[in-house]
């Protein structure tokens, strides 16, 4: 919509982006986006490094850098993200498709977060809720594939947990920040 093509229209919209509770939720909504995109990085980067450790001495962690490398960072060498994605698609953890939606989310996580005040403002720019229940759903699959791994390489009788029960506490905590945000939402609405 153009202020040219409707003044009147434009003028309301506007008004309407810029009430409270809605400026309120947009700034909930890229916080959570931050949020998601800040455990996505850690679990696709910092925890498939760390499957490659064998090990600590004085100087901290040791690695198979060569495992690593063949394995994980020669499957996008320029890549790191991109390599340790397809590692998790190789394993079973997340399908390509998954792999390749994370970029979508990222581009519009940074849309979010370098340019708010064109959410807060613009009648244009409408966050995509859909994208973040993506992200939640990649880093559930994701985070479920680092739990299967650890109940099954250090559990006597791994069968007998049930993994749909297994709740990492970050995973918690995200969920009551959604559920605050989902929950101040519905509090902000008319009834």
């Amino acid at each position: 919509m153009r202020y040219a093509d409707d003044p009147e229209g434009y003028k309301q919209a506007v008004e309407t982006k810029l009430r409270p509770e809605n400026i309120r939720f947009t700034l909930m909504f890229a916080s959570l986006l931050q949020m998601i995109h800040e455990r996505l990085k850690l679990v696709v980067l910092d925890e498939v490094r760390e499957f490659y450790c064998f090990g600590f001495d004085e100087s901290g962690n040791v690695y198979d850098e060569d495992g690593y490398r063949r394995n994980v960072l020669d499957l996008a060498p320029k890549n790191k993200f991109r390599a340790s994605l397809l590692w998790l698609v190789n394993s079973d953890a997340i399908t390509l498709a998954q792999a390749d939606r994370l970029n979508d989310i990222y581009d519009h996580r940074h849309s979010v977060t370098h340019e708010l005040i064109k959410y807060v403002v613009d009648p244009d720019e409408q966050l995509d809720a859909n994208l973040f229940v993506e992200a939640v759903e990649i880093l559930k699959a994701i985070k479920r594939f680092w739990a299967e791994i650890m109940v099954y390489t250090t559990i006597d009788n791994p069968a007998e947990v049930d993994m749909d029960q297994v709740a990492s506490l970050d995973m918690l905590v995200l969920q009551q920040c959604v559920d605050a945000v989902i929950d101040e939402t519905r509090r902000g609405q008319p009834a």
